[in-house]
């Protein structure tokens, strides 16, 4: 009986080699009408981690579905890392395999840096959050539909500002990453090249979720009014260095730029049949395409602190990589600190995660925040995760983590078909919830 037994265990073992072998050969090379993770390549992707091959599969899946280019994650628990995963290309065009050290634009997922910097100030008493921000403006700032409340810090940090990012905030955006960048007050003031009542939404301060982009550009900029100090720098000194990371808003401090990601943009079969679009192909370089030349730097040298911090782009131009977003997390899941490096007293950090504000956003998605920080229940049920996601010129990323347990997980992608088949506002896309509840519930659970 025993050895009937062992025998039946050799062929199921076979027979699941077999399997895998199928599975990955449809994964890695795709079938005739569905082109594989590589987006018709003939080879397999390269892939670096210690997952286990289920796990590995699965990604490869998911990749598949979503035609990812590359991909990144890693996952922590108790200050350990449980696993970690680089799949695809940083580059597909120069077949530049995702590594642990591969560079990021990480999009929104700076917000959460950007508020540390205030609160920073904010627990040093340089600052405090609920002081109307036209004291640290230098001019009087106000909703022109409701002109006699003031907007405060916590107003910004939530997202409950009434500030908006429509109007000319495009054309504003654009200037102020020119060689010549306006006044912030420009598009703030009745009297700026770039203002516009449509900048403004209809609702009081604090009585709606309106996100916005903008208003982390002045966050940015009264960090520099306070602190008399550029933007870039300032996160470099008390964010970055303590916690002995390498990320920055600025490319210029960076030694190799073969190290980024490219960022891929996509345009859908639908989007090609435009004619604005009919010279693009499935998948572009949007940002980062540095291929070896890195940029001229860029001479801010006559911007006074306080001018424009929008510049350094504190609403979603962080670089980062896997790692450097680690200890970041960390830092944020020990309430301030990780290793040697403090960037926020315990209560400082902790206030961030607690709940702020809450109600539906203009979509009808009901919204929970903390200080810059989004709360949630619904990326694994019944779980309370805090954390922010981005995206933006192909880039698609979540850092979120559990306050209690001390655990995390971290994914960035820098191109794919991400919502394909959406229908309707969504808290997450689906490409998000899959790959985070596929990594939480292999290693975390």
């Amino acid at each position: 009986m025993r050895g009937f037994f062992t025998i039946s265990q050799i062929i199921m073992r076979r027979c699941f080699t077999i399997a895998i072998i199928v599975i990955s050969s449809l994964v890695f090379f795709g079938t005739p009408d569905r082109p594989g993770t590589l987006l018709g390549a003939d080879e397999a992707i390269p892939v670096e981690t210690d997952a286990g091959e289920e796990l590995k599969l699965r990604v490869l899946e998911l990749m598949d579905k979503y035609r990812i280019i590359g991909l990144n994650y890693l996952v922590v628990s108790g200050n350990r890392e449980k696993g970690y995963g680089c799949f695809g290309y940083s580059d597909k065009e120069e077949k530049k395999p995702m590594k642990r050290t591969t560079i990021f634009r990480i999009a929104s997922i700076s917000k959460p840096i950007t508020a540390t910097a205030l609160m920073q100030l904010a627990q040093k008493k340089k600052c405090r959050l609920d002081d109307d921000i036209s004291a640290y403006l230098g001019y009087r700032l106000r909703n022109p539909w409701h002109p006699r409340k003031a907007i405060t810090l916590r107003h910004l940090l939530t997202h409950s500002s009434g500030i908006s990012d429509g109007g000319r905030y495009d054309d504003f955006l654009q200037a102020s990453y020119s060689t010549s960048p306006p006044p912030l007050r420009s598009i703030l003031q009745k009297d700026g090249i770039y203002y516009s009542k449509k900048t403004w939404k209809r609702h009081a301060p604090g009585k709606k979720f309106t996100y916005s982009n903008l208003g982390y550009g002045i966050i940015a900029t009264i960090v520099e009014r306070v602190s008399k100090t550029r933007f870039d720098l300032y996160c470099k000194k008390n964010i970055f260095s303590p916690l002995g990371i390498k990320a920055s808003f600025n490319v210029d401090d960076f030694e190799d730029v073969n190290d980024f990601a490219v960022l891929y943009a996509h345009y859908s079969e639908e989007e090609r049949k435009r004619e604005e679009y009919s010279d693009k192909n499935e998948f572009e370089p949007s940002m980062d395409a540095y291929r070896g030349i890195k940029p001229g730097p860029r001479d801010l040298r006559g911007f006074t602190p306080g001018y424009n911090a929008v510049v350094h782009s504190p609403q979603g131009g962080v670089r980062a990589s896997i790692l450097d977003l680690e200890q970041f997390m960390l830092a944020m899941i020990n309430k301030g600190a990780h290793r040697k490096g403090r960037i926020l007293q315990y209560w400082a950090a902790q206030y961030m995660q607690k709940l702020q504000w809450s109600g539906f956003r203009q979509n009808g998605l009901f919204r929970e925040n903390g200080l810059s920080f989004h709360i949630t229940r619904n990326l694994v049920k019944g779980k309370k995760l805090v954390g922010h996601s981005g995206r933006a010129y192909g880039f698609q990323g979540m850092m979120y983590f559990d306050p209690l347990r001390k655990d995390g997980i971290i994914i960035l992608m820098n191109g794919g078909d991400y919502y394909s088949g959406e229908k309707g506002p969504l808290e997450f896309h689906h490409v998000e919830t899959e790959l985070y509840r596929l990594l939480h519930d292999a290693l975390l659970r």
